[in-house]
């Protein structure tokens, strides 16, 4: 399994998505420790997907969202000219 840090995988992501459709598998580190892996999906179809997701959800270390509900969040009804757009995004990501 090939190893490489967050910023070389973030830098290069088409490259590694790329050996993952080759079926490889990368294990990402940050300062030096294994934080996560990279890998073709274990699951062939969406239904093998599913099936181990509620295998997992009735077996118990798994617990199951609530279902989406749209009426939560209502549908904007306008728009705001993209000047104030672009000034609350300056004034949310400060200095850079």
């Amino acid at each position: 399994m090939k190893t490489s840090g967050v910023r070389e995988v973030k830098n290069r992501l088409s490259a590694y998505l790329r050996m993952v459709e080759r079926g490889e598998r990368v294990a990402i580190t940050r300062h030096g420790r294994v934080v996560a892996e990279l890998g073709p999906p274990e699951h062939a179809t969406e239904e093998e997907a599913n099936a181990g997701l509620q295998r997992r959800v009735l077996s118990g270390p798994v617990r199951q969202g609530a279902a989406n509900r749209p009426d939560v969040y209502p549908r904007p009804t306008g728009r705001l000219p993209p000047r104030v757009v672009q000034d609350l995004l300056d004034e949310t990501r400060g200095e850079r």
